[in-house]
């Protein structure tokens, strides 16, 4: 594949990305009735050019981890994430049981998905590897763990990480799983598996908050972001992000918090804009506007709550830059110079 196509593979993928965000208003020309069907086949294209184009890209080889945070935005259902937190919220408190019993109850609704249809049929030996007595204790007085449901269970741990308190899936091997069978997988399969694998994330997640020693765990298994705080532009923005006159503009206090902040800067390095973000560090010219640029997709995203003058005006009481204060603000505006702006608007959807 040469250059001219590549560039043709991108254009097709920005298309496509600006089609399905619902902040251009596309959707709204298609008939209501036609929309649900327009959408999912816009995504499961977009997750199949966004697939192709890394493998291009990796010289065929496929990274699972790296896939799955590509396809992520894209599959993970807004409302799964919102449900997990409605159910948090309603809480009176939240104990580590409550999160046992929750996990198993995702992964039963999930199985009865059948998203494990395509795999080869469970052995004798690892369906007598279930423990009754370890998950029956996880469920209510009224449900029950037939024969059916144990045999799926038995091929979900196949592509399950189970270590102490934490179970996670195995992201290589779960792809793997999606990619031999990729011409079978429906929308709906594939909105599953990514279901299961986004609340087994929060169920950890939760756990680590009771119990921060579970975060070792995960650290073997999941590759964590390098720490960036020696790192120039992850270094610099949270800097200026987390200055007490910039947090006094966002929207949500108690959510976005100067740690909240950090963890975004991280993450958005860490993703696969991160390279093109330390390219642009490099050349001076450049420079002064990564901070403006991603302050902006926070505005719009709904983090700040103001003005890009006025953010810029806070930025600038503890960071003079050697430009005005409405020059930062267009700077911020730069829509066209934004190429990570839908992570952005995404990532503050899901966190």
């Amino acid at each position: 594949m040469d250059n001219r196509n590549s560039l043709s593979f991108r254009q097709i993928i920005d298309t496509l990305s600006a089609t399905i965000n619902p902040v251009n208003h596309v959707m709204d020309l298609v008939p209501s009735d036609m929309q649900e069907l327009f959408q999912k086949s816009m995504l499961i294209s977009l997750s199949i050019l966004k697939t192709s184009e890394m493998v291009h890209n990796s010289g065929g080889q496929i990274d699972y981890q790296q896939l799955y945070q590509l396809l992520k935005p894209l599959l993970t259902d807004p409302e799964v994430i919102n449900s997990y937190n409605k159910w948090k919220s309603d809480l009176c408190c939240m104990t580590p049981q409550m999160l046992k019993h929750k996990r198993l109850q995702v992964i039963f609704d999930v199985l009865k998905r059948d998203i494990m249809k395509y795999d080869e049929d469970a052995f004798n030996y690892e369906v007598n590897e279930i423990n009754d007595d370890e998950i029956t204790q996880w469920i209510s007085c009224e449900e029950k763990l037939d024969d059916n449901l144990k045999k799926e269970l038995a091929k979900l741990k196949r592509y399950l990480i189970k270590e102490g308190d934490i179970i996670m899936i195995d992201r290589q091997k779960f792809g793997k799983y999606a990619m031999k069978h990729i011409k079978a997988f429906s929308y709906e399969d594939a909105r599953a598996m990514f279901e299961l694998d986004a609340t087994l994330d929060m169920v950890n997640a939760d756990l680590v908050a009771q119990n921060p020693r579970l975060q070792t765990i995960i650290n073997k298994y999941r590759l964590q972001p390098e720490p960036f705080n020696a790192f120039a532009p992850a270094k610099i923005i949270k800097s200026i992000l987390t200055q007490t006159e910039v947090l006094a503009l966002v929207s949500n206090k108690q959510k976005y918090t100067a740690q909240w902040i950090e963890q975004f800067v991280d993450n958005l390095i860490a993703s696969e804009h991160g390279r093109k973000i330390a390219e642009d560090w490099a050349n001076s010219k450049k420079r002064i506007k990564i901070p403006a640029l991603v302050a902006g997709t926070l505005i719009s995203a709904g983090v700040f709550n103001c003005s890009k003058p006025k953010l810029a005006r806070a930025i600038r009481v503890q960071h003079d830059f050697t430009v005005t204060i409405d020059s930062y603000a267009t700077y911020m505006g730069c829509k066209k110079e934004q190429p990570y702006l839908e992570w952005v608007q995404n990532y503050v959807k899901s966190n």
